[in-house]
């Protein structure tokens, strides 16, 4: 029998945590023989992270431009003829479901971010309405959408048109072993020189470091705080260090390549992210069993941390549950009161060790089978 020949698309290879779980998904396509694999990217832009080895990928020119796309992944499709298409990221999303019945190909789409929040948190009015349409015409018609938390899968069921029988909920897949061996690696880009708490992520509106330098502020925390990563906030949110008077006390590095060192030699990690799919960087500080401070944002959090159960009223908006500590979205005194339970090395020692038995549900061995087998209709 031929190998099924199955194309994965998405929009590029950045930093983003799409294009890790991609990465990390195709760390297994060896072991299926029966899959002839390649990847396409939409967008002629540079490679951030690297593709396993092997792999086979081919490069587009939509100009980050829907209907370019569209056109661009037209082209393809009718030239090479997948017989499945596993999509990352909406515009990617968009293109594979729109053009799997003209081209008689299996479309399965894969949503990385709670989408209803993600979109309201950067749109309103008209271009609200305007972003929110083509995933609302297109995913209808994918053959299988697969969300990365159960409130990912419920957003696109309940708001984007996604039949219940066509959903289903795949966690993302994490090398715990790599992680661990990147982070005994010495750090050659940055370097913090005094004891230290860590966040990781874009500088954007979704990942609110404002509140997160607020709760800092209004916290016990006697440590420095640094934020890993870059993004279009960077101006603003370096005026506001100033303004403060929290210069010398918090670092903005940016991107970093390998960023497990750092991460592994924080206190804990904490974040006030106002949205989420699957929290990437925050489960990747637990496979270092780092102790966590996480905002119980749309969506992932309750579900990693506290297996997915309701929380109790709370005075504070403060909760310590079963693996890291959660606080009440976009409250910097919530915020803080999570960071002052992780001011006790005790409950540092505690929740590290809980995040890390935790993350062995996560683990890429374990994950990746049920992606590939969904993937292939096993």
């Amino acid at each position: 029998m031929a190998a099924k020949k199955i194309v994965f698309l998405i929009n590029s290879i950045l930093y983003g945590g799409a294009e890790r779980a991609l990465c990390n998904i195709l760390c297994s396509s060896d072991q299926y023989p029966d899959a002839s694999v390649e990847v396409v990217v939409l967008d002629d832009l540079p490679f951030r992270r690297s593709l396993p080895s092997g792999v086979r990928y081919t490069v587009l020119n939509s100009k980050e431009s829907l209907v370019d796309s569209v056109l661009e992944w037209r082209k393809y499709v009718a030239k090479v003829r997948p017989d499945i298409v596993v999509s990352f990221l909406i515009r990617a999303n968009v293109c594979n479901a729109l053009l799997s019945k003209p081209y008689s190909y299996r479309s399965v789409i894969c949503e990385r971010m709670h989408m209803s929040s993600h979109l309201t948190i950067n749109h309103s009015g008209l271009k609200l309405h305007a972003a929110k349409l083509m995933p609302r015409l297109a995913y209808p018609f994918a053959d299988l959408a697969l969300g990365v938390s159960d409130g990912v899968t419920q957003d696109l069921v309940e708001n984007y048109g996604v039949s219940l029988s066509r959903a289903d909920t795949m966690y993302n897949p994490y090398p715990i072993e790599d992680i661990e061996n990147s982070a005994l690696e010495l750090p050659n880009e940055w370097v913090p020189d005094r004891e230290y708490i860590v966040s990781v992520g874009r500088l954007s509106k979704s990942k609110n470091v404002k509140t997160l330098l607020d709760a800092f502020l209004l916290s016990a925390e006697s440590a420095d705080l640094v934020v890993l990563g870059e993004g279009e906030c960077r101006f603003e949110l370096e005026s506001y260090i100033d303004e403060t008077g929290l210069s010398g006390r918090v670092h903005l590095p940016g991107n970093i390549a390998n960023p497990f060192p750092i991460v592994k030699g924080a206190k804990y990690f904490v974040s006030a992210s106002l949205n989420e799919g699957f929290p990437n960087a925050m489960v990747e500080a637990m496979c270092l069993g780092k102790p966590i401070v996480m905002s119980n944002c749309h969506s992932g959090p309750l579900e990693i941390l506290n297996d997915n159960q309701d929380l109790e009223p709370s005075d504070n908006g403060c909760w310590p549950v079963k693996f890291g500590v959660l606080c009440k979205p976009g409250s910097a005194e919530a915020l803080s009161e999570g960071m002052n339970i992780m001011q006790d090395p005790e409950q540092r020692q505690f929740y590290g060790a809980k995040a890390r038995v935790r993350v062995g549900d996560f683990s890429l061995e374990k994950v990746n089978s049920q992606y590939w087998n969904r993937f292939l209709g096993h």
